[in-house]
C-alpha cells in the first residue's frame, strides 16, 4: 500500500531532526565513506567529500525509518525503498575509479497537501550547495523542473487517478565524487509518468519538449529527433520512463533519456545499443564484441550449450533498460545498457565472481581480486553469500575514451538484508497501463 492510500497519523518532530540526520550519517555516509577508502581516494579528496555529505546530504534524507510506521512518504531511488543507492564506476583505460551516489532527497512535508509528490526538497538542496559546488549549475534543472513538476494544488487533484501502488517520487539526485580537488558533479533524474497521467502526452514528448527548451550552447534536435524515429518506428515496444540531466554549464552537458525496453537477451540488447541500426561504426562494432564477451561471464552461461545471443537471461517481465545520451550539436546519441542483476539466479557472491573474472579478463587484475573484499568491507551487514540484492544494477557503455565503461549499483539496505517489497512493482503496473492505453 501506498503512503497516499493510507498515511501515518503521526509525523516527525523537529527536535529529532539531528538524531534522523546522524541516523542517515551511520546507515548511508559510514558505506560510502569506507567505499571511497577501498577505491583509494587520497585522504584530502574523502575528507573534503565526506564533509560535504555530512553537511548538507545526510539532513536532506528526510525523517528516518521508524519500525512498525509506515512513512508518509516512501522514497524510492532503490528498489528495496532505501533512499541512497552507493556505486563504482570503472573505466577500462584507467587505474582510477570514480564513485557515485543516488539519493532521494525527502522533505518534512513530503507526502503532505503542501508537496504531495516530494518535489520542494531537491530544489532547496539544489540551491543550499550552489555555494559550495562550483560547477553546480541550475538552467537545464529550471527547464526540466517547470515542465515536470506539479504544483501542490495540481497534485492534490491527480493523486485519486495514480493507481494504488505507484511509486509517488519525481526527482532523484545523483553525484559524482571527483578526484584531485576536482569537486562535485551533479545530476538529476526526472520520472515523467505521473504527468503522462495528468496531460495524456506521451512520456517521450513531454521529455523532448523540455530537451528542445534547452539552447543556451545549442541544440538537442538532431539526437531527439534520430532516438524518436526509434521510439516511433518500435510502435511502443520502447517507452521514455525517465530523464537526466547534468547541472553544469557546459556544451558537453548531457541529457540522458531513460528507455524501459523488452531486452531479455543478448541479441535485443544489441538492438536497442544501436537504436535499430541507426548507430554503427568500428567504434560500436568495438562495443558489442566487449558485451558479447561479457554476457556469457555475468549470466553464466558457459555450460550446457546455451546460445548467449538468444537465452533469456531474466525472469518473464523483467528487462535491461537503455540510457540515450545526447549532447548539443551531435546527431548520434551514445547508448549505455542498465542490467537489473538483482533479478539474476543465485547470490551477491556469484555477481561478484562473475565480475571479478571479467575485470581480469580485461587486465585489471587486482580489481578483480580484491572487488568481494572490499564490498564485505564496505557493507559488513550484508550477507554477499547467503542472499542477494546489494548489487542493483550494472551498467555497461563502451567509449572511445576509455573502452569498457560500467558502473556497479549497489543497495545501502537500510531495511535489511531480507525484505522482500520491491516498491519498483509498482511502476511495472503503471507502464502495463500506459501500453494498453497507447
Amino acid at each position: 500500500m501506498t503512503p497516499h492510500q493510507n498515511p501515518p497519523v503521526v509525523k516527525a518532530d523537529a527536535h529529532h531532526h539531528g538524531d534522523d540526520a546522524t541516523f542517515w550519517w551511520q546507515t548511508t555516509g559510514l558505506p560510502l565513506s569506507r567505499l571511497l577508502a577501498v577505491s583509494d581516494y587520497a585522504e584530502p579528496d574523502r575528507q573534503s567529500h565526506l564533509a560535504w555529505y555530512r553537511r548538507f546530504v545526510a539532513p536532506a534524507l528526510g525523517p528516518r525509518p521508524v519500525p512498525g510506521v509506515r512513512p508518509l512518504f516512501q522514497p524510492c531511488p532503490v528498489y528495496d525503498g532505501s533512499p541512497c543507492e552507493l556505486s563504482t564506476n570503472f573505466k577500462e583505460r584507467s587505474p582510477q575509479r570514480t564513485i557515485r551516489f543516488t539519493i532521494e532527497a525527502t522533505g518534512r512535508d513530503a507526502g503532505t497537501p503542501g508537496d504531495p509528490f516530494n518535489q520542494a526538497e531537491t530544489t532547496r538542496l539544489l540551491r543550499a550547495m550552489a555555494g559550495h559546488v562550483p560547477c553546480l549549475d541550475l538552467h537545464q534543472y529550471d527547464i526540466f523542473s517547470r515542465a515536470l513538476f506539479f504544483s501542490p494544488e495540481d497534485a492534490q487533484a491527480l493523486l485519486p487517478r495514480v493507481a494504488p501502488g505507484t511509486p509517488l517520487s519525481q526527482v532523484w539526485l545523483a553525484f559524482d565524487l571527483l578526484r584531485g580537488g576536482g569537486g562535485i558533479m551533479a545530476k538529476v533524474y526526472f520520472m515523467p509518468i505521473l504527468k503522462w497521467i495528468e496531460t495524456g502526452t506521451e512520456t517521450k514528448d513531454l521529455v523532448f519538449a523540455a530537451a528542445r527548451a534547452c539552447t543556451r550552447h545549442g541544440s538537442y534536435d538532431a539526437p531527439v529527433r534520430l532516438l524518436d524515429d526509434f521510439l516511433v518506428a518500435g510502435a511502443g515496444a520502447f517507452v521514455v520512463e525517465m530523464v537526466a540531466i547534468d547541472c553544469i554549464d557546459s556544451p558537453d552537458a548531457r541529457i540522458k533519456v531513460y528507455l524501459r525496453t523488452n531486452v531479455n537477451t543478448l541479441a535485443r540488447a544489441k538492438h536497442v545499443l544501436t537504436l535499430g541500426g541507426r548507430l554503427s561504426g568500428p567504434l560500436v562494432e568495438e562495443g558489442l564484441a566487449a558485451l558479447s564477451e561479457l554476457w556469457p561471464i555475468l549470466f553464466r552461461l558457459g555450460e550446457g550449450g546455451v546460445d548467449a545471443e538468444t537465452a533469456e537471461i531474466f525472469p518473464s517481465g523483467s528487462y535491461c533498460g537503455c540510457a540515450v545520451e545526447m549532447k548539443v550539436e551531435r546527431e548520434e546519441p551514445e547508448t549505455k545498457l542498465h542490467i537489473p542483476v538483482r533479478k539474476m539466479e543465485g547470490t551477491d557472491a556469484q555477481i561478484c565472481e562473475s565480475l571479478a573474472a571479467w575485470f581480469d579478463k580485461r587486465g585489471h587484475a587486482g580489481f578483480a581480486a580484491t572487488y568481494k573484499k572490499n564490498l564485505e568491507h564496505v557493507f559488513p551487514d550484508h550477507d554477499l553469500d547467503g542472499t542477494r540484492g546489494t548489487h542493483t544494477f550494472i551498467s555497461f557503455s563502451f567509449s572511445k575514451r576509455f573502452g569498457v565503461y560500467m558502473t556497479m549499483y549497489y543497495s545501502t539496505r537500510i531495511f535489511g538484508a531480507h525484505l522482500k517489497a520491491d516498491i519498483w512493482e509498482g511502476y511495472d503496473d503503471l507502464w502495463g497501463m500506459e501500453a494498453k492505453e497507447r
